[in-house]
């Protein structure tokens, strides 16, 4: 097998990377400076002069937000168009294409576990272009897993977001006295390295019930309890935290305050942890 990397530098994508070294998988990683996803055509500039290949994952994305608010042609030339080339050229090609979605797609107004088969309904520009590619890759491309993740973290942080929600804790707990974290906005805080480990053990195991996985950690949380944890393992004054409420937060883009994800379809495959035991893992390794 022949595994391409699209996006092979960012949080995900990083891992991605690691994972496939450590299991001596054949892989060609392509960065933002080898391909840009709003101009060049990925046949010509990559693909052409590679051979064999089987897989190709998508990690390329703009994920900012609030920035997408303020930007919506790039989120769709990136997060929808580009979906909609890669599908038509994997379905050319005859290449299985692994795309990475997101939690929200959904509006958050659910009270339970929203599954594969709930109808999205993005509220905010981001979820909107995020869908839209989800629709692409389901109409175009033959042979294709959508994974939609959630809340993610990784070593390398999210470029679009200047890090991931660990360091963003480390420093504001540092240089201030108090600081106010949501406490009724509730998510599934998702390792990117459990994410990737997913990806290639569907791979690797050559799984080919296609369609969307909810690819989260197997339990929820508040934004303020996550806090909590990394504030402890920080060795930080937990007593800085204090409790914000989700509905007097000024948001740019609205939000979903309850998006979390069933893990019983992916679970057939493959057992998601807990964010306690990633967000532990990634203290460990940090060290």
């Amino acid at each position: 097998m022949h595994i391409v990397i699209l996006g092979a530098k960012g949080q995900l994508g990083s891992d991605l990377v690691a994972i496939c070294k450590e299991k001596n998988i054949f892989f060609t990683p392509v960065t933002q400076s080898d391909f840009d996803a709003t101009r060049d055509d990925l046949g010509n500039k990559i693909l052409d002069k590679l051979t064999n290949v089987s897989h190709i994952i998508n990690c390329i994305a703009t994920t900012n937000v609030d920035g997408c608010e303020s930007n919506p042609d790039l989120a769709f030339s990136i997060n929808a168009s580009f979906a909609y080339k890669l599908s038509r050229l994997c379905n050319e090609k005859n290449i299985t294409l692994f795309h990475i979605s997101t939690d929200y797609v959904f509006d958050g107004t659910k009270t339970d576990l929203y599954l594969e088969t709930d109808i999205p309904s993005p509220q905010n520009i981001y979820g909107l272009s995020k869908y839209t590619g989800d629709m692409a890759v389901m109409q175009y491309a033959a042979k294709y897993f959508i994974f939609r993740v959630s809340s993610l973290f990784g070593r390398a942080g999210a470029s679009g977001k200047g890090g991931n929600f660990i360091t963003t804790m480390q420093r504001l707990g540092s240089e201030r006295d108090t600081l106010s974290v949501i406490a009724n906005q509730i998510t599934s805080p998702t390792a990117t390295l459990d994410v990737a480990r997913a990806l290639v053990h569907f791979i690797t195991n050559q799984i080919n019930d296609y369609g969307i996985y909810n690819c989260v950690s197997s339990n929820s949380c508040s934004w303020y309890e996550f806090a909590y944890a990394i504030f402890k393992l920080s060795g930080l004054d937990e007593a800085k935290l204090h409790k914000a409420d989700f509905d007097s937060y000024n948001f740019i883009a609205k939000r979903p305050k309850y998006a979390v994800m069933s893990t019983a379809k992916i679970s057939k495959y493959y057992q998601m942890p807990m964010w306690q035991d990633s967000l532990n893992e990634y203290f460990t390794k940090e060290q």
